[in-house]
């Protein structure tokens, strides 16, 4: 017999409902000036390095040369050999940092390649040009073509075997109308054209052999140096093939260079025409030179953990990693205490950003933000009820994260920086195309499916003799009314999504329901029983009460 009064009893379910009422709108209004504040970091963070770069932007070209040092303390190579694309772009950016943190002073680029990507290749020779914690040498033994040749300009000095060969960095693309690949448009190659002379200008070489070697138009002359004829550097000189005026006597052309032909030399007449600076093109050579150790040289190849980066970066096993994961995450809240799901979750978690870091897309902040959205995500689906603020701006987070994390930039400010945009746009749209009908599926058919079913706990095989059940070891088992069973009607203790509690006949029991997410107080029905996993459905207006 309770001693407790009505009155009493309304008083303090009145009362408990308004500091719920009033601890929900605090904690919401929290978790939302977090939010703000957290969001304002980390843009604040974003656009930081671009606008301080734009505040040091300089139209002037930048002058890296400087003289060789007497001696060096760490020495290490780079083998830089291979198609110029986004596996080799990824292994050298790794190995470039790798070097830079063991404290190496001579960093060796033993280059040969064909060419390959553009952009890749002046960011790379970029790279190389503005370090200053190293002194760069470029060696080629066989070629430096296209790209190959933009990265070697980058560095302080380019050692070639007279052998080998050098240039043709004229540019091509793909023509959608003609399906062949065409040169592309001067317009285009004028900013490559200026993107070369800068490089070598920078480090002191001939910046109008270097526009030839982009420019099949552009004609360059020479003369030896007016102060110095016999031991004086040569002089250049540039012009169009249709100028009017070109140069005179003493001027004479360049062999190598004319009228729809890229600039390509050999090794002996690269250092002949100072574009490099030596034949020492060998390790061995080198060493003997520069006066270190080559036992004692640090050699940075390709190796599983590069080829595994770069797979993994691939658009494909991105759409993979996020799509598993998303499907692993709603299997754990569909079943939870089983835990499999979330190992799976996490582990895929943990492998994109691990990529992502050694690709050179990803970073903390990426990190920050996926942390950010899985905690608003996590209170708006255990601690306050609806779906709001913290729910909506966690969701946005984690996808802000993914995206950023796929991507070297913010803002795309190039064609290809717009069609990788647009490529981990529909990768992600494609992803969650397929977690949700991964969804739907495993929650119809969760009981039924053939892995999953034996991670469902199933009531031991009953048989009946003389009207008495006995279980597998013949014992009978005591006869008692089920306390829930298929066709019940209970309330939802909490919200449905889709796992939750619902209360039946007094008890609170953990269930899930049919796929609609239930807010709590809502009427529910008991469809089915499987192990421990009970599904209810909401109970509509045309059900009859029972």
């Amino acid at each position: 017999m309770s001693l407790a009064k009505p009155g009493c009893s309304r008083f303090t379910a009145a009362l408990t409902a308004a500091l719920t009422a009033a601890l929900t709108a605090a904690l919401t209004a929290a978790l939302t000036a977090a939010l703000t504040f957290v969001f304002g970091v980390c843009l604040f963070l974003v656009l930081l390095p671009a606008n301080a770069g734009a505040a040091c932007f300089q139209d002037s070209v930048p002058d890296a040369t400087r003289p060789r040092p007497g001696s060096f303390s760490k020495t290490a190579v780079i083998e830089f050999k291979g198609p110029i694309d986004e596996k080799l772009t990824t292994f050298f950016n790794n190995r470039f940092a790798v070097a830079r943190k063991t404290g190496v002073d001579l960093l060796v680029i033993e280059i040969d390649s064909p060419g390959g990507l553009k952009v890749e290749s002046l960011t790379m020779a970029r790279k190389l040009r503005d370090c200053k914690w190293a002194y760069t040498v470029a060696i080629i033994e066989n070629e430096a073509i296209s790209g190959g040749a933009l990265v070697a300009l980058g560095c302080d000095e380019i050692h070639i075997n007279p052998n080998a060969k050098f240039g043709d960095v004229g540019e091509i693309g793909f023509d959608s109308e003609e399906f062949a690949w065409r040169l592309i448009e001067p317009k285009i190659e004028s900013y490559l054209s200026r993107d070369a002379r800068d490089l070598a200008e920078s480090k002191g070489r001939p910046r109008d052999l270097a526009e030839a070697l982009v420019d099949k138009d552009f004609i360059v002359y020479t003369k030896p140096n007016d102060d110095d004829p016999e031991n004086g550097v040569a002089q250049f000189q540039g012009v169009r093939f249709d100028a009017t005026e070109k140069p005179q006597p003493p001027w004479s052309m360049v062999p190598e260079s004319g009228p729809e032909r890229f600039l390509t030399v050999s090794g002996q007449r690269a250092v002949e025409l100072t574009l490099a600076q030596g034949h020492q093109s060998s390790r061995e050579k080198l060493a003997a030179e520069f006066g270190f150790e080559l036992e004692k040289t640090k050699v940075l190849k390709p190796n599983i953990k590069d080829a595994t980066v770069y797979h993994l970066n691939r658009p494909f096993a991105t759409f993979l990693l996020v799509t598993i994961g998303l499907i692993a995450l709603y299997f754990e809240l569909s079943a939870p205490g089983i835990g499999i799901g979330g190992l799976i979750s996490g582990l895929c978690a943990i492998l994109f950003f691990w990529s992502k870091f050694f690709g050179g897309t990803g970073g903390w902040l990426e990190v920050i933000l996926f942390a950010a959205g899985a905690f608003f995500l996590i209170m708006e689906l255990f601690i306050i009820p609806g779906f709001g603020v913290p729910g909506i701006a966690g969701l946005a987070l984690m996808f802000a994260s993914v995206f950023l994390a796929s991507q070297n930039f913010v803002i795309p400010d190039s064609a290809d920086q717009w069609n990788k945009s647009l490529t981990t746009l529909v990768m992600l749209l494609l992803s969650g195309f397929g977690f949700i009908t991964a969804a739907f599926f495993i929650t119809k058919h969760f009981g039924s499916l053939p892995i999953f079913n034996r991670l469902i706990l199933s009531p031991p095989p009953v048989r009946e003799e003389d009207g008495a059940k006995l279980d597998p070891e013949g014992k009978p088992i005591p006869q008692s009314h089920p306390v829930i069973s298929v066709g019940d009607w209970g309330t939802a203790d909490s919200l449905l999504r889709p796992a939750g509690r619902a209360k039946f006949a007094g008890r609170s029991f953990d269930v899930i329901s049919d796929g609609q997410f239930i807010d709590p107080g809502t009427q529910v029905r008991v469809i089915s029983i499987k192990g421990n996993i009970i599904t209810v459905a909401e109970v509509t207006d045309e059900e009859p009460a029972e």
